[in-house]
């Protein structure tokens, strides 16, 4: 009777996982659980000019985990993999903005065209890069550049060494200014799973998602 016990809970425990549905996927064995970054794809480390910021800790399971980054100046950044039940269900988390943007054109390179807008004393300019979406935001009240800089900037890093290759589709909101709530953010999705980058600089944001493999 107690091996019948034992066979019955196990087959109520697979049901379980298998009837999540949607939602996010847990897994409650040990042997599934990761403690380094060696274990995930996020990169060790990633540098930008003068900042370079160093993977601090590590939890988790394989299908959600986090990595959080520390660097020099107070900058930090945190990747973040989440699991889906579906694929659909894992697109709607990724906040990718098409080309139907009504707004003022401005030229980054001679094959990239942004759109313009500004809105509560801010200016965003928005473009695309196959499948991913990219927003640049500038506060109007930043002196130290303008918001076509700041873009082009951005475009730059992006177009010099690429994102990572097996996304879906992604999103990539970045700000000119450091912010400490971690407020600029690169997202994908791959199948099932949902990467999101987020930290305090632009530059180290992109290139921590950069490193990722």
């Amino acid at each position: 009777m107690q091996r019948k016990t034992k066979m019955v809970t196990a087959v109520t425990a697979v049901l379980t996982v298998l009837t999540l549905g949607s939602g996010t996927v847990v897994q409650m064995h040990a042997a599934n659980d990761v403690s380094a970054v060696g274990q995930t794809v996020a990169p060790k480390s990633a540098s930008t000019d003068g900042t370079k910021l160093t993977a601090a800790s590590t939890n988790g399971t394989k299908q959600n985990y986090t990595v959080k980054y520390d660097g020099n100046q107070n900058q930090s950044a945190t990747l973040q993999k989440k699991t889906y039940g579906t694929n659909a269900t894992a697109e709607k988390q990724v906040d990718y903005v098409g080309s139907n943007t009504d707004g003022a054109t401005v030229k980054l390179n001679k094959n990239t065209t942004a759109v313009v807008q500004g809105t509560m004393g801010h200016t965003y300019v928005h473009w695309n890069k196959g499948d991913w979406s990219v927003t640049a935001v500038t506060s109007n009240a930043d002196a130290a550049g303008t918001p076509k800089q700041f873009a082009k900037q951005v475009n730059q890093q992006l177009t010099k060494s690429g994102l990572p290759q097996h996304a879906d589709t992604g999103a990539i909101t970045v700000y000119s200014q450091t912010d400490d709530d971690e407020a600029n953010s690169v997202t994908w999705q791959q199948g099932k799973q949902v990467y999101k980058v987020s930290g305090t600089t632009a530059d180290t944001t992109v290139k921590v998602a950069q490193n990722t493999n």
